[in-house]
């Protein structure tokens, strides 16, 4: 049997050759990340914070008192764009989210649930 250890960016790995058959070893928890399943007690970064996104476009759009469709004029964007920005169903970056607060009147630092003075 031979082992050889390679460093890599993410986990230890290895080969292992057994009767002329070379395997791969990683560590479990970076083999069921690879195979798609997430261990009981965590989560996927980043599905977790596209909903903590969605929830937030959804709460300043709604403390500005704004229906999505006023909130998509003011954007230049579409209803269904807002729509689905504040359901998670589309990917959204910093210039988005800084839009949206912008329209909404509301300061770049804030936060659901904290009354802020609208900017």
């Amino acid at each position: 049997m031979n082992l050889d250890k390679k460093e890599s960016a993410s986990a230890v790995a290895g080969t292992l050759n057994i009767g002329g058959i070379e395997y791969v070893v990683v560590p479990r928890a970076e083999y069921l990340k690879q195979v798609g399943i997430v261990p009981r007690g965590s989560v996927e970064a980043r599905p977790f914070v596209q909903r903590l996104i969605a929830k937030d476009l959804k709460a300043a759009r709604e403390e500005a008192g704004l229906t999505q469709a006023e909130l998509a004029a003011k954007l230049e964007k579409s209803q269904t764009l807002v729509s689905q920005a504040e359901g998670g169903r589309e990917r959204v970056g910093e210039k988005y989210v800084s839009a949206v607060l912008k329209a909404c009147g509301l300061p770049k630092d804030w936060k659901p649930g904290k009354r802020s003075k609208k900017a």
